[in-house]
């Protein structure tokens, strides 16, 4: 009777392990089962990975799998990745990819359908991640990678100012609704013109310094009007702009640019922060990367700590947008770790991690991290970035768009300044850009 009892003691634990382990609710072996192993890893240089490396020892402790991280500039990845990493040999096991550099070394990664499963950690589940950041890591139908941080836009605007009684009453009485966090283009510009023209604080705060930022500005706008710029259909890129709805986003980025700060015209991410953080007038609203937040929320180099709400980006007449900015984490077909490489993503992109990473003050592209009421309370910022996430959208990607955001800006600016006519910098930016494609081969 003993040895009977034994035996189903035995069975029951085996059903409860394997159970376990199907679920992904359980380790695998423990890191001394595991045979010692070294991947290397290329990443971009921010805060991001770093948080991340002070994290490996767990990682190593769990797996017996030593990495070794090379941090770069994000055009230094793009150089490197370039060189390393071929069909037939590679030297790295991970490659971080910015989204707009997917397309260009598409052919060189591991499909994610095709990845290993974790022998420790189990495999990345897509609903972790929304829907449109998760298509960050996707091509031509394919997902080739994990997208692993949350930079897209998110907006601000100074809660000291909407919640200001006399402000409250005389905005009504003007334009006969409440001052809140302005939902639509309609609202932010009837708000930022209130502010401006009562010398209380500039509206808007621009964006025209880089050619990849003012192309980001200008996708919100024409996203936001219903049309995109480029798309790839019927096997290649096509400008798919809407002349006259891209000419309406220019017009009225125009008017946000008349109730800005002086210099708006060469307004970078230091002088935004000058105008909104440092000048005691300030800004009333404007978007913001996530990673530039804690230095706006810090009382010791910013006047409006602790006074700014966070929300997604207001909608525009025929659409919402947050325009991205985020990589992802992908495998190339020539490494020949691809079993200990899919272990790190799965290990790096799980909630347990993402968790320690927004308390390192980061941006994991987990959504359920985000809406964490542990979190929330002191980092009000995380459910604005989860609401940006929803209505995420992509700037085009494919080789040649360096060249392509050179053009926008140049007529970009010029159009929202009034050097040129809208129509004519909307048409320059369709016909430049339509000559780079033709002459790519596309």
């Amino acid at each position: 009777m003993k040895s009977k009892f034994t035996l189903l003691a035995i069975v029951l634990l085996a059903l409860f392990t394997t159970s376990a382990f199907a679920t992904g609710t359980k380790e695998g072996a423990p890191a001394a089962a595991q045979p010692p192993r070294t991947i290397n890893v290329l990443l971009w240089d921010d805060p991001y990975p770093k948080a991340l490396m002070a994290m490996l020892p767990e990682f190593t402790a769990a797996t017996n799998i030593t990495v070794n991280i090379e941090m770069l500039q994000p055009p230094q990845v793009l150089t490197k990745t370039a060189i390393a990493v071929t069909a037939a040999s590679t030297d790295y096991d991970v490659v971080g990819i910015d989204e707009g550099n997917v397309p260009v070394f598409a052919s060189l990664l591991q499909p994610f359908d095709s990845w290993p499963a974790g022998k420790v950690y189990p495999k990345t589940d897509p609903k972790s991640i929304t829907p449109k950041m998760y298509s960050i890591g996707t091509w031509n139908g394919v997902q080739l990678g994990v997208p692993i941080n949350g930079n897209l836009y998110v907006w601000m605007t100074r809660k000291d100012l909407i919640e200001n009684p006399a402000y409250q009453t005389q905005f009504k009485a003007k334009y006969g609704y409440k001052l809140a966090v302005p939902k639509t283009f309609k609202e932010l510009l009837e708000m930022g013109t209130f502010f401006h023209e009562n010398g209380i604080a500039s509206g808007f705060g621009p964006f025209n310094g880089g050619p990849a930022g003012v192309l980001s500005e200008a996708v919100f706008m024409w996203e936001s009007h219903g049309t995109k710029f480029i798309d790839y259909t019927g096997g290649t890129f096509k400008v798919v702009l809407d002349e006259t709805k891209a000419i309406e986003g220019m017009e009225f980025y125009k008017k946000l640019m008349a109730i800005s700060p002086k210099g708006a015209e060469t307004m970078a991410h230091v002088e935004r922060q000058a105008a909104f953080a440092a000048d005691p007038k300030g800004v009333f609203s404007m978007f913001i990367w996530p990673a530039q937040i804690a230095a706006y929320e810090d009382p010791a180099k910013s006047l409006v700590a602790g006074k700014i709400a966070y929300s997604a980006p207001p909608a525009g007449p025929r659409g919402q947008a947050a325009v991205t900015g985020a990589w992802a984490i992908a495998i190339p077909k020539a490494s020949k770790n691809q079993d200990a490489a899919a272990e790190f993503i799965y290990w790096w992109s799980s909630k347990s991690v993402a968790d320690k990473l927004v308390q390192a003050n980061t941006i994991p592209a987990r959504t359920e991290t985000l809406m964490n009421p542990a979190y929330t309370a002191s980092k009000p910022w995380l459910p604005a970035l989860a609401e940006s996430m929803k209505v995420a959208a992509s700037r085009p990607r494919f080789k040649e768009i360096g060249q392509v955001q050179d053009v926008v800006k140049k007529y970009w600016v010029q159009g929202i300044t009034g050097a040129i006519p809208t129509k004519d910098a909307v048409q320059a930016i369709i016909k430049e850009t339509n000559d780079i494609l033709k002459k790519a081969g596309y």
